[in-house]
């Protein structure tokens, strides 16, 4: 349900160019497929006004660094942390802002070959997999 209030006085999904930097830091950071494969990689952002750590004391080289035996696995600890940190550092430096999010372009959709019969059939059924998920959201926000 779009509030009229919100998005000014419109009763319809409209995003106009803002162009303020402060506007924009307050709109939903987005990213494109070229900028999801960097977020991916790179993973949470360092932080902020601390000593690099290729700076560190020859003292204590693994500062700040976890101990193998403290993690189960690199993929399980990988995967806890990192779906929240790269949402954080997408937010603060993605420069994709939107005040919507945009529909996504249904599988092989930018494919200009013809497709053969597997991969129509799984280009069918990654289809109707989005589908079944955008319903799924459609109702746990009428919800």
């Amino acid at each position: 349900m779009i509030r009229q209030d919100k998005n000014d006085g419109l009763a319809f999904q409209y995003d106009t160019v803002i162009r303020n930097q402060e506007q924009r830091k307050g709109m939903l950071a987005g990213d494109c497929e070229c900028c999801r494969d960097y977020y991916d990689a790179i993973g949470s952002l360092p932080q902020r006004l601390q000593q690099p750590l290729w700076r560190s004391p020859a003292s204590s080289p693994t500062k700040g660094r976890p101990c193998k035996a403290d993690v189960e696995s690199p993929e399980d600890a990988y995967l806890k942390e990192d779906a929240d940190n790269v949402a954080q550092h997408k937010q603060e430096i993605s420069k994709h802002r939107h005040h919507w999010h945009r529909a996504k372009t249904p599988p092989g959709y930018w494919n200009i070959g013809f497709p053969d019969t597997q991969e129509a059939s799984d280009i069918n059924h990654r289809a109707e997999q989005m589908h079944r998920q955008k319903m799924n959201l459609v109702e746990k926000e009428a919800g």
